[in-house]
């Protein structure tokens, strides 16, 4: 993966008070803004999707979104083929482990036969 992509994460936080106390809601509304800070020189944020627009793209749908350059293209077939390839190498591995075992232990054998006589 290159390091020259952002990291794009979107979280979405909200608290809701359905029935706040009078002293509360006067202190959160009293509450001067929160500043967040500026982005990095030359980084530009797309413009949000209108809210009509937003109700009739599928969910899901990231076709047309103006971040969809640094997504990664994901293939279930390919995941797939990689996963029963990485199982083949694992498999192999596992044998040749059993192979040295048995080696090991036949040869552990013929050491302790002789001495046994």
């Amino acid at each position: 993966m290159s390091t020259k992509k952002p990291v794009v994460v979107e979280t979405y936080d909200e608290i809701v008070f359905p029935e706040p106390s009078e002293g509360f809601l006067a202190r959160v509304q009293g509450h001067p803004a929160v500043t967040l800070p500026r982005l990095p020189a030359g980084f530009t944020l797309p413009p949000p999707v209108p809210v009509e627009d937003a109700s009739k793209r599928k969910k899901g749908d990231t076709k047309d979104h103006a971040l969809s350059q640094w997504f990664v293209n994901f293939s279930e077939a390919d995941e797939l083929l990689q996963l029963a390839a990485a199982r083949q190498q694992v498999q192999a591995h596992i044998a040749k482990l059993r192979r040295q075992i048995s080696l090991i232990d036949g040869q552990h054998q013929q050491l302790k036969s002789p001495s046994d006589q």
